[in-house]
């Protein structure tokens, strides 16, 4: 097996021969001298030759340390190369940028999201659909999006928007069921739910006349709001959904607002990632987007 050798003793090395000597080496690298002669021993052993003619006035060069010396000079200029690639990836708009977000938030952010691919098209996005929870830190993605509240993780978190709810039921269904002017009065209604909200217990437990409180009566719960839409659109039921979700079927009369004495906190949208202080630019440039466009449109 190939040996394994430190590399930082083979910068340290290349930096005690550069100054000349290791009381030099010392005060440049704040080092003590002890600590440097001590791993260049260590250097010399693993490499089973001496590397350096420690003289009184000047370190000198054995034949084995000159060959090493040429070696490390490759290894600098490839770490400083490195270096400034890693650099540029972190800086530019372009690569590869690789987001999951549920389904039913692509419709929502569609046109954000082909205004930023369009100012960018260095930069290939690389978007992922689906309903299900999401680690970073275990798949492939640079950026995961989602909703309501964030599973636990040590990852930073960013909110993007506070996305205003608000109770929809058709036309036909207030027709036949009549239209609640109070929250109370849902316990006589058919409640569409979202998984999510159950989970997030986010309906308050409702007085019924006898004094007892008991939570609205779901006529059906989906794990999927766009499932959830439908339902109310087949008059099924009053469901909670977001204004940006609905707007367009109110403006066609397909759906119908309801206010009520009771104000529905606000959907969350967050996104979790690797690292906030070396989160690459085109990530944030990206959540920049996003939240911009739902902050005006919620």
């Amino acid at each position: 097996m190939p040996r394994r050798f430190d590399l930082n003793a083979l910068i340290l090395f290349h930096d005690v021969v550069q100054a000349r000597s290791i009381n030099k080496a010392a005060l440049v690298l704040d080092m003590p001298k002890s600590t440097i002669s001590r791993r260049l021993r260590l250097l010399e052993e693993q490499l089973g030759t001496t590397l350096l003619k420690r003289g009184s006035r000047a370190l000198g060069l054995t034949e084995s340390g000159q060959a090493l010396y040429r070696r490390c000079e490759h290894i600098i200029a490839e770490l400083e190369q490195a270096n400034l690639q890693a650099a540029e990836v972190q800086d530019e708009m372009a690569g590869v940028l690789r987001v999951s977000m549920p389904v039913f938030f692509i419709g929502w952010v569609s046109e954000a999201i082909a205004a930023f691919a369009k100012r960018h098209p260095a930069l290939r996005l690389e978007i992922e659909a689906h309903n299900r929870q999401v680690d970073v830190a275990e798949e492939p993605f640079d950026v995961v999006i989602h909703f309501g509240n964030p599973p636990e993780t040590y990852h930073p978190s960013r909110k993007l928007a506070e996305l205003p709810r608000s109770f929809y039921a058709t036309p036909a269904y207030l027709a036949e069921r009549g239209t609640p002017l109070t929250y109370r009065e849902l316990a006589d209604h058919d409640l569409i739910q979202h998984q999510y909200q159950v989970r997030d217990k986010v309906f308050p437990f409702i007085e019924r006349a006898d004094g007892t409180f008991t939570p609205p009566t779901a006529r059906a719960v989906a794990n999927h709001a766009v499932l959830v839409r439908e339902l109310v659109l087949g008059d099924l039921g009053i469901g909670l959904m977001p204004d940006i979700m609905c707007r367009q079927d109110v403006a066609e009369g397909q759906l119908v607002r309801i206010p009520l004495d009771w104000q529905s906190p606000p959907l969350s949208a967050s996104a979790t990632y690797l690292a906030r202080r070396y989160a690459p630019a085109k990530m944030r440039a990206f959540l920049d987007s996003i939240a911009t466009y739902l902050q005006s449109h919620a």
